[in-house]
């Protein structure tokens, strides 16, 4: 596996709307895919330091480029999402920096994600979904993300639903499916409500993906 390379840019190339290098690493040539934001020639040097991250596929190897080691890491993040490909995850690279990408999905912002080209509104709604509350790393310690994250209070349990409704609304879900699969929760509302106050901010956020992955999976393999 490819992670980091570092060589002569010897080649600019663009296929479509992908753009990209040919990198001189010892006398071999890498065909690397950039953000079209990092393809910069430098006036005195061609020579340029790549975070690399690598994709072996039966009709060859792909490999995507960064020049800041937590771009490389936070677009592998993305890719992990099912469904979402590597050029969804240079797409969105492009648009955002990385704490703006970040505190998008965090704050739930689907609206900002859908005017990068190629994000609708249910890729949006997925990335949010699979990846918040698992991208803190990627933020500074001193910038606060949690700003629409507040405690579930005692005899709030409803409001928790409604959160978990309205995500599944977004995602395109009609009343009657979010109405039957969300029964995975409200069939233990006493449990989950005890198991809540007794959780920290950081353990409600994780409880609700949680109950989102399963109810997903749910309606999943009603519609198959």
């Amino acid at each position: 596996m490819i992670s980091w390379l570092k060589g002569e840019i010897v080649h600019n190339w663009q296929i479509s709307n992908k753009k990209g290098v040919v990198l001189n690493v010892g006398g071999v040539g890498y065909e690397i895919q950039l953000l079209s934001k990092q393809i910069v020639k430098k006036e005195d040097s061609n020579s340029i330091e790549l975070w690399i991250h690598e994709i072996d596929r039966e009709d060859g190897t792909n490999l995507y480029g960064f020049i800041e080691v937590n771009q490389r890491d936070l677009f592998r993040e993305i890719i992990s999402v099912n469904g979402i490909g590597p050029q969804i995850g240079m797409a969105l690279l492009e648009d955002f920096e990385v704490t703006q990408l970040v505190n998008s999905i965090e704050k739930k912002e689907s609206n900002l994600l859908t005017k990068t080209q190629g994000i609708g509104k249910r890729i949006a709604e997925r990335l949010i979904v699979e990846l918040r509350n698992k991208l803190l790393r990627f933020i500074d310690n001193n910038e606060t993300v949690y700003e629409d994250k507040k405690d579930i209070e005692p005899n709030q349990f409803s409001k928790y639903i409604d959160e978990i409704y309205l995500i599944l609304n977004s995602l395109g879900y009609v009343d009657n499916e979010i109405k039957d699969s969300i029964k995975i929760i409200t069939t233990n509302e006493k449990e989950h409500s005890l198991q809540m106050n007794s959780l920290s901010p950081e353990g409600k956020a994780e409880l609700m993906d949680k109950h989102l992955k399963e109810i997903l999976m749910k309606l999943s393999e009603k519609s198959t």
